[in-house]
């Protein structure tokens, strides 16, 4: 997933956030500015209206609480801020307490020499094990928040696994977390793997041996999968999306780009990559 880290001709073109897509995307996603004290090369960022309330103004309702286990940004007022992701306090001990065993890691921030653009995380760890007790093809480098809701998406794995497959998953294989980069198809959009705050997930593997593939078992038809592996596949990247585990859930219903893997990260803006784009 990327975020441009250049400057705006206006929100309109936001949708451009959403990576490789050919059209917008069914999702609220709207175009970043720089954060505080982040490397700045947008210089043609609009500025967020100024609404002064009237007095007649209605008192806005008070903010949803959140579902347990929801890591998603839900917050539309800092859409527009690039950078790696803010630290959450008393992460390690929410680690913990979610049953995820990790190591301390680090990932400076910094600028690539010739880049514009800054890579790395103030906060991040090894993810070793989670509640769900799968491991992976390597040990996935993490923001702290990305490592709380990977756990929270092995529960829901776990349990679509059961009722689908009639097995547990005891293996996920990840194709890349942690990457400093811009988007290949757009220059200039910075990934959210540059700071660690994305996890790419190719397959499956059942403690029974089967495997369900993201590139084989995915089926982008508008019908519900009537095959069980392309049912447990839409079920969990669907729940990922509406329960608000990651800001962004990619699947092949995506675009091309996305065919053989579930995208997912924590981004400031929000984008369902898990339902047909029109």
């Amino acid at each position: 997933m990327v975020r441009r880290a250049l400057g705006y001709a206006g929100v309109a073109a936001a949708w451009l956030l959403a990576c490789g897509t050919s059209g917008p995307p069914r999702a609220t996603a709207r175009a970043p500015a720089v954060a505080a004290g982040a490397p700045s090369v947008a210089t043609e960022r609009p500025p967020l209206p100024a609404a002064a309330p009237s007095p007649s103004a209605a008192t806005p309702p008070p903010p949803k609480p959140r579902r347990p286990g929801s890591y998603a940004n839900v917050d539309p007022d800092d859409d527009f801020v690039v950078g790696p992701p803010d630290p959450i306090d008393d992460c390690e001990a929410a680690l913990g307490k979610a049953g995820v065993k990790f190591q301390r890691a680090t990932l400076p921030v910094h600028t690539p020499k010739g880049s514009s653009f800054a890579c790395g995380a103030p906060q991040v760890v090894t993810y070793l094990k989670g509640p769900g007790d799968i491991t992976y093809g390597a040990p996935p480098l993490l923001t702290c928040a990305m490592a709380l809701a990977l756990a929270s998406f092995e529960k829901i794995v776990q349990e679509e696994a059961a009722s689908v497959l009639r097995s547990r998953v005891a293996r996920v294989n990840h194709i890349g977390t942690y990457v400093c980069r811009e988007m290949a198809a757009y220059k200039g959009w910075v990934s959210e793997h540059s700071y660690a705050n994305a996890i790419d997930l190719a397959s499956f593997v059942l403690a029974d041996g089967r495997t369900v593939d993201v590139l084989r078992d995915f089926d982008a038809g508008a019908d519900e999968p009537k095959k069980p592996a392309a049912l447990f596949l839409r079920k969990v990247s669907r729940r990922a999306n509406d329960e608000d585990v990651f800001s962004h859930v990619l699947t092949p219903f995506f675009d091309a780009l996305h065919k053989n893997h579930f995208h997912l990260d924590l981004a400031r803006y929000r984008t369902d990559g898990t339902r047909p784009q029109s």
